[in-house]
């Protein structure tokens, strides 16, 4: 068995390609990794299609992954693929839909899971109408952002105006503003689903007291933690939601309990356990499932 990992916008192709995935011992499992602006689909006069990488052809796989943001080059590769019988991880559906996350905030709405307080911003919103909503300090962060890119926290009405004075006056560039959880303190929990199943769990701490954001590469650290069974079984209910053969999950301690921040469909991953046995099998589990 055959499976590419196709690596897109903020996927880190040397970073996937080094992790220790490939199942050679069993000599049935093969690893690609691949960059999505190498692949080319073409079709000759039989009809059939053609795969180029990087000018020379090659066999679909059996299983390919999505790895980076959602954009329209990905949905073209997987639909293609697809097409050819070949299956992938995450359905691009459920990965397009993920990659919003006002479109995420709505389906946890209607799911009822709890999540943090948030509100669609245009160029239209009014300053008044976020802190009368959410109150201060507010978050704000683009509506397909990652790795805690373009997120801020505003403090006062005007600093909120002046964010929304800059966004170009189309609808279609909303962003999402979120209520600021103090009792978070800059921690976040990061949980891995896999197979809607919690496979790994840890705490984000931000890297000073004048962060508030956890994200690793922005110098936050991480370290084991443990959720209570009704904690995990939301989480799995959020993949199910959602859609996502693999997610991340990221909580917020909120004053009555846990609530959702954000969902992934290209979770960052601690890099013990990416190295670990562990995940090498949860890897094996998806390919070959």
């Amino acid at each position: 068995m055959n499976y590419w990992v196709i690596i897109g916008e903020g996927g880190g192709f040397e970073e996937v390609k080094s992790i220790k995935s490939d199942f050679s011992r069993s000599g049935k499992i093969n690893k690609t990794t691949v960059r999505m602006d190498d692949i080319v689909f073409t079709t000759g006069g039989d009809g059939k299609a053609k795969i180029f990488i990087c000018g020379e052809e090659i066999a679909p796989p059996d299983v390919f992954m999505l790895w980076g943001h959602y954009n329209e080059v990905f949905e073209g590769i997987s639909r293609r693929l697809t097409s050819l019988g070949v299956r992938s991880i995450n359905d691009i559906d459920a990965k397009r839909i993920v990659c919003s996350k006002l479109s995420t905030a709505l389906l946890l709405e209607q799911a009822g899971i709890p999540q943090a307080k948030s509100l669609t911003v245009t160029s239209h919103t009014s300053a008044k109408t976020v802190v009368e909503c959410l109150g201060l300090p507010a978050v704000l962060k683009p509506s397909n952002g990652a790795q805690g890119e373009g997120v801020v926290l505003l403090h006062s009405e005007q600093e909120i105006a002046d964010y929304i004075s800059a966004l170009p006056e189309a609808d279609t560039n909303a962003v999402l503003a979120q209520e600021f959880i103090s009792t978070a303190k800059g921690r976040d929990i990061r949980v891995v689903v896999a197979d809607y199943k919690v496979v790994r769990v840890i705490q984000r701490v931000a890297g000073n007291s004048d962060e508030f954001r956890s994200n690793i590469h922005l110098g936050g650290h991480c370290e084991e933690f443990d959720l209570d069974d009704d904690t995990e079984k939301m989480c799995e209910k959020v993949a199910k939601v959602c859609g996502l053969r693999l997610c991340g999950i990221d909580l917020l301690q909120a004053e009555n309990g846990f609530v959702v921040g954000e969902v992934n469909c290209t979770p960052g991953m601690d890099d013990e356990f990416l190295k670990s046995d562990r995940f090498r099998q949860v890897l094996h589990d998806l390919i070959v499932g």
